[in-house]
């Protein structure tokens, strides 16, 4: 029985590593509601406001393992409890709403209803696969207003690049920026309005349907 014993504290803290390890990973989850929420407030979409990504709460609490007639099951648990504090059992929060990001979405948010709306809607800029705005159709432009386009795009670019690197680093982690920017591009494309259009990663433009 102790050979079994020692067999299941060392499977249970080979788990317990892992867990660990995957607990310190990027909250992806949390990272996609925060961005779906952004884009639908930067693009307009009606009643939505940003609220903060709360934790969810673990289900299966880690101490809740039953106790085994050897009395492996209750050493289990606590070492999970020893090692899987409760906060990091649960999801990884994600926080969107420092002074930083409230900052630049207000600038998002006029630059997208004075500036990108219309040039979306004719066609003559669209959303690429790295998170930003391009020209897609320099025709759809008059003339008149050609020569303030490639500000308009580097200033709405360099509000996206802000955003991302603002919530990596408000969260302690700026090396997750690159995640973060890849899920918003995500977003960006997938909350398109119909009409507009949108390069894919492969460099191909293709109108939202």
């Amino acid at each position: 029985m102790r050979k079994l014993s020692s067999i299941l504290l060392f499977t249970t803290f080979g788990v317990v590593a892992s867990c660990v390890t995957i607990n310190v990973y990027f909250p992806a989850a949390a990272a996609n509601r925060a961005a779906k929420q952004i884009v639908r407030e930067v693009l307009g979409h009606p009643s939505v406001t940003t609220k903060p990504v709360t934790k969810t709460p673990n289900q299966t609490s880690p101490s809740g393992s039953s106790k085994n007639q050897d009395g492996s099951g209750s050493i289990q648990a606590g070492l999970l409890d020893l090692l899987i504090p409760t906060a990091q059992a649960a999801e990884p929060n994600l926080d969107v709403n420092t002074a930083v990001v409230r900052t630049i979405l207000t600038r998002m948010k006029a630059r997208a209803k004075r500036d990108l709306e219309p040039l979306l809607r004719s066609g003559a800029i669209g959303f690429t696969a790295d998170g930003n705005v391009a020209i897609h159709d320099l025709s759809a432009v008059p003339l008149a207003k050609r020569a303030g386009l490639g500000q308009i795009i580097a200033d709405a670019n360099r509000d996206r690049a802000e955003l991302y690197v603002a919530i990596a680093k408000g969260n302690g982690h700026p090396q997750w920026e690159s995640k973060i920017r890849a899920i918003f591009a995500r977003n960006w494309i997938e909350q398109a309005r119909p009409g507009w259009y949108y390069r894919n990663s492969n460099g191909a433009w293709r109108r939202k349907r």
